[in-house]
């Protein structure tokens, strides 16, 4: 039976945390702070001068606060989309030479990188090498010397 690899096998400690404590820490204030800032406007409205307000009135209040951060919302991410759609119009003919050339110096950075990695591993490996051969001919010795007594 295979089993399913789930999403979670590739995600860091740090992932994992945050998505346990993103409810608490990030979505449970925001709605609470919504609720209260909701109940506090539909009760100024509400208390306008009148006493016993009818459910016209109490009804039209919600939506308009329910939809007014919607919309603001909603225009805040249509700015953002319309300066980045403008930007990438502007950079159309900028991308391709120096992406080009930033592709270059990462790929160089990369080999000298691995490069540099593999140059400060040699002495480590020397000296193991070099210790595992020792501890070899001193046990071949052993037990050479050994088993000729025998």
């Amino acid at each position: 039976m295979q089993q399913k690899e789930s999403s979670s096998y590739f995600e860091t400690p740090a992932a994992k945390a945050h998505k346990q404590q993103r409810f608490w820490q990030i979505i449970f204030p925001v709605v609470v702070f919504s609720v209260i800032m909701l109940a506090g406007l539909v009760f100024l409205i509400i208390r306008n001068g009148r006493y016993s307000p009818g459910v016209p009135e109490i009804s039209g209040a919600a939506a308009v606060l329910i939809i007014l951060p919607v919309l603001f919302i909603a225009l805040v991410n249509l700015v953002l989309l319309v300066g980045i759609i403008y930007g990438l119009a502007k950079l159309k003919p900028v991308i391709p030479p120096k992406g080009l050339k930033v592709l270059q110096f990462m790929e160089n950075a990369r080999w000298n990188i691995r490069k540099g990695a593999d140059i400060s591993v040699q002495p480590i490996l020397s000296l193991r090498q070099n210790s595992e051969k020792t501890k070899q001919f001193v046990r071949s010795l052993k037990t050479r010397l050994f088993d000729k007594r025998k």
